[in-house]
């Protein structure tokens, strides 16, 4: 129930915050990125606080540039903030409390990626989130760790699924 309220309020908020958006280059083999085209939606949650959220990607078949974000709210309510100023943050991200996607790459069926730096309400400092996850048909499962000066802060699960497989 906790994580189909944060869906909801992120999509809410995604769709009323529109700004640009910056594709990131997917790393890997040609049949591997092929095997991530199409629209995928989906939530984190734990880490320190309990903190979830929403995720998205899409990725163009043919193509190995993907658009995504990432929404993470405390459960206070809160969003988490970007560390950039927000005039440079609204320039690559589609709404102002998404996080952009800095790096992605996939292989095999192992995805592994970083998203930018960001202001963690727990200790008032710049944080960064890595990615890992295991590809399996229309689904990806995975953990995350979420790290400030090299030192883990917080771990948590990950999932999506590809709502369409044209983008």
């Amino acid at each position: 129930m906790r994580r189909a309220i944060f869906s909801v309020l992120a999509a809410a908020l995604v769709a009323g915050c529109q700004s640009h958006q910056m594709p990131v280059r997917l790393q890997g083999d040609a049949v591997a990125i092929a095997s991530l085209a199409g629209r995928w939606t989906g939530e984190y949650w734990g880490g320190a606080g309990g903190r979830g959220g929403s995720l998205a990607f899409t990725l163009r078949s043919g193509s190995d540039s993907l658009y995504g974000d990432v929404t993470m709210i405390d459960p206070k309510g809160q969003h988490l903030r970007a560390a950039d100023p927000m005039e440079a943050h609204q320039m690559h991200v589609q709404s102002t409390q998404g996080l952009r996607i800095d790096f992605a790459a996939i292989r095999a069926d192992s995805v592994r990626g970083m998203l930018e730096p960001y202001i963690a309400p727990d200790c008032s400092c710049a944080v960064s989130s890595t990615f890992y996850g295991r590809v399996q048909g229309n689904r990806i499962t995975g953990r995350f760790e979420t790290r400030n000066a090299g030192r883990v802060l917080a771990e948590g699960a990950w999932e999506m699924k590809r709502v369409s497989s044209t983008p």
